[in-house]
């Protein structure tokens, strides 16, 4: 019985998540990526790539940062180098500009990748130009109507940017307002930005 395409790739990713690909299906995946041969399959070759290649196939996942022809393939390149594998620091540019909402991120997809890619890599390491993006997020929005789930999104990334854990970055401890818990974050930013510039 031949497997149809479809089922192919739904079988494909099953597989990247038990950890059942071998190894040389991987490097034939990521030849066909790195060729330009995969189309509409590219998320779901890439994701079965990262998950079962893992950081190995770094610099192929990080090629797709920044891809307006599928903004969900780079909110997929931001997941997997900002929060599976921890290495968001050496990106920080590519994230500073989907922080900036590029136009051809019509769904916002990166642009919400990046806002949580942000605060996983400032919880590793301190960058005061995160940060600062961050901080206009929270308090600004993007100057669009409905702008709460930015700003939200952004006072969640300072949390964990702070060291909250994944949880603790999610809602306000028992008894305190979000937005009490909102203007503590900000306050505790700024300083953290102070406390840098202060610095030699």
């Amino acid at each position: 019985m031949t497997v149809t395409h479809d089922e192919y790739l739904r079988q494909l990713i099953a597989r990247a998540k038990d950890g059942t690909i071998p190894q040389q299906e991987v490097k034939e995946i990521a030849r066909t990526i790195s060729e330009g041969r995969p189309g509409p399959d590219l998320y779901r070759l890439l994701y079965a790539v990262a998950r079962a290649g893992g950081p190995a196939y770094e610099s192929l996942v990080a090629g797709y940062l920044v891809h307006p022809e599928d903004p969900e393939v780079s909110a997929l390149a931001v997941q997997v180098l900002t929060g599976h594998w921890r290495v968001g620091a050496r990106y920080r540019k590519q994230i500073l500009e989907l922080l900036g909402c590029p136009e051809w991120d019509l769904s916002d997809d990166a642009f919400i990748a990046a806002v949580s890619g942000a605060g996983e890599i400032l919880h590793d390491e301190f960058d005061a130009d995160l940060l600062r993006a961050l901080l206009k997020l929270a308090e600004e929005g993007r100057g669009e109507y409905g702008d709460d789930l930015t700003q939200r999104l952004a006072v969640e990334a300072i949390a964990r940017a702070l060291g909250a854990s994944h949880a603790g970055s999610m809602r306000p401890p028992q008894g305190v307002t979000r937005a009490e818990w909102s203007q503590d974050l900000l306050r505790a930013a700024h300083d953290r930005l102070h406390e840098a510039a202060r610095q030699p």
